[in-house]
């Protein structure tokens, strides 16, 4: 039994290590990753900002106080911090530790499911939710550790906290779930999910004596995370609503749940980079496709239902994992984006277990065929993965998918106009911002990176009007304002540059440039008194700075 466990453990290790080893070569920052850990500039702070990320939000840390913080995840965050501090800014060392956290979920996935599954079962379904396509984003895209760390948490929780212990290790499992809450908000959904599997698997109720210590523990690690969570985000918003009502998502959603989320999951066909529209309010008409849907998801939720309520185990598998898709349904939380891949990282634990279920019956019939067939998927698996991770090697590559499966996003075709004008091909680039711009006329990204492409090729008469329509569009766009002041400072305007920068400090306090910038132009204006602290912070902000030993030097002269 030892031998077959640890063969087990083998493979899935190095199936999860192998599919993803092509992430350590990726050459750039994609979308997210880069303003939310690369360009950071709270995070650039090293471990004295550790402080103050545990008292911002998630996107606060990235946009500033005007950004949308309706996150709140200091374990994430302090994760890139470290790394940052210890590693630098290069990504292979990021992708790698990804790597070993998928590898690590993989693995701790497999002795929860041999504890109530045959081994064989256990073991391809393990296996094979290693290799799913699907979950390329959320191993390869940095910024979606917060899956795997949610992931990690939820089993953590599963092992101390089950039911199959006698004894449950309360301050371990406990701790694993503030962990989960402070990397993710889907791990709200621990103990919903633990409620199910004490009924189904042993017959218990969380008021059961036996288990209302863990549930009332768990009741106060969430009582506590909420009130550290409202201290912080005292405005949260999850944006403009991506549907323009429940109509609309409950005739949409479904659609977009099968092309989207079930069948690509399935065949590693299929599969996109980008889910976002040009406009947000949608009005769905009814069609046959949506209400048909429709009603296979509610037949499929009122099967499971009653399946639950008989302690049936095939019901556990089909409801409890997909808790934790929840918090990003449409149908219930009016959120800004239709869905994610990365978004399945965990749900897709049901499609596995199916499969490993359906691999353990067929090997009873026919051994060979069942290896072999096991042996055909997960060689599929593998190889649609690699394919797959490339698409998160660099901003280019990720762009150019993104347009490729969703046309209509003025993001994605603004990223990679981004991405052109990187690569030395502006004319292109100019061509695909201008194209965003006219997808989406409120987008402020288009003229921002216009009006930073007029300036950076000598014209800022021409970027001037770029840049203010950029903030007229996003006023907490605190490069927008530190743009806006060098315009202005190349056309002989040092007082409204001044206000612009006071603007973007207003915004991010901890913006080095900014600071640097409005030190700078005070010293130009014969202010040296009111210089020096924005020049003190920028040098606390940015130590490594390739300007700072001379903004240090000219401290000490000012003295």
């Amino acid at each position: 039994m030892s031998r077959a466990l640890n063969s087990w453990r083998a493979a899935i290790a190095a199936a999860a290590c192998l599919a993803y080893l092509g992430t350590l070569g990726a050459r750039g920052w994609v979308r997210d990753d880069r303003w939310l850990i690369a360009d950071n500039a709270l995070l650039q702070g090293g471990w004295p900002a550790a402080e103050a990320v545990l008292r911002t939000g998630y996107v606060e840390a990235a946009r500033g106080t005007a950004a949308p913080i309706e996150e709140y995840r200091p374990l994430l965050s302090l994760s890139f911090l470290a790394q940052l501090a210890t590693t630098g800014r290069r990504p292979a060392p990021f992708h790698a530790v990804n790597l070993l956290l998928h590898a690590a979920v993989c693995l701790l996935l497999f002795n929860a499911l041999r504890l109530r599954l045959p081994l064989e079962a256990a073991g391809s379904a393990a296996l094979l939710f290693a290799l799913l396509p699907i979950h390329a984003e959320a191993v390869s895209y940095i910024t979606s550790r917060s899956e795997l760390l949610a992931a990690l948490a939820w089993l953590g929780c599963w092992e101390f906290l089950g039911a199959r212990r006698e004894k449950p290790r309360l301050a371990a499992g406990l701790s694993c779930f503030a962990a989960g809450l402070l990397s993710k908000e889907s791990a709200a959904m621990i103990p919903a999910f633990l409620a199910l599997s004490d009924w189904v698997f042993e017959g218990l109720l969380p008021w059961s004596r036996r288990r209302l210590a863990v549930y009332a523990g768990l009741g106060l690690v969430a009582a506590a995370y909420l009130a550290a969570r409202a201290a912080v985000l005292p405005q949260a918003s999850a944006g403009v609503p991506f549907f323009a009502g429940r109509l609309d998502a409950a005739l949409l959603w479904p659609v977009f749940a099968l092309r989207h989320y079930l069948w690509p999951s399935l065949s590693g066909l299929g599969l996109c980079a980008d889910f976002s529209r040009p406009g947000s309010h949608l009005r769905v008409p009814v069609t046959a496709a949506g209400l048909l849907a429709l009603a296979a998801l509610l037949a499929a939720a009122a099967a499971c239902a009653l399946g639950l309520a008989r302690r049936r185990p095939w019901a556990f598998w089909a409801a409890a994992p997909s808790l934790f898709l929840l918090p990003t349904c449409p149908l219930l939380v009016p959120l800004d984006t239709l869905g994610a891949e990365r978004f399945l990282y965990i749900p897709t634990v049901s499609l596995a277990v199916a499969l490993g279920l359906a691999f353990h019956r067929a090997r009873r019939l026919r051994p060979a065929a069942a290896w072999a067939g096991l042996a055909a998927l997960a060689a599929w698996y593998g190889f649609s993965l690699v394919g797959r991770n490339a698409v998160w090697s660099s901003e280019r590559a990720y762009y150019t998918a993104a347009c490729g499966c969703n046309p209509g996003s003025a993001r994605a075709r603004s990223g990679l106009g981004v991405a052109a004008i990187e690569a030395g091909q502006t004319e292109r680039g100019r061509d695909l911002l201008l194209q965003a711009q006219r997808l989406d006329p409120s987008l402020p990204q288009p003229p921002y990176n216009l009006a930073l492409l007029a300036f950076s090729g000598g014209d800022p008469a021409a970027a001037e009007p770029l840049a203010r329509r950029a903030l007229a569009l996003d006023a907490g766009l605190s490069d927008g304002w530190v743009l806006l002041s060098l315009i202005e400072r190349a056309r002989g305007k040092p007082r409204q540059a001044e206000g612009s920068l006071e603007r973007a400090l207003a915004i991010e306090p901890w913006n080095a440039a900014a600071q640097f910038d409005l030190g700078r132009t005070l010293l130009l204006e014969g202010r040296p008194r009111q210089a020096k602290p924005h020049l003190r912070r920028f040098l606390e902000l940015a130590p490594d700075d390739p300007d700072a030993p001379r903004v240090a030097a000219l401290l000490e002269r000012l003295r």
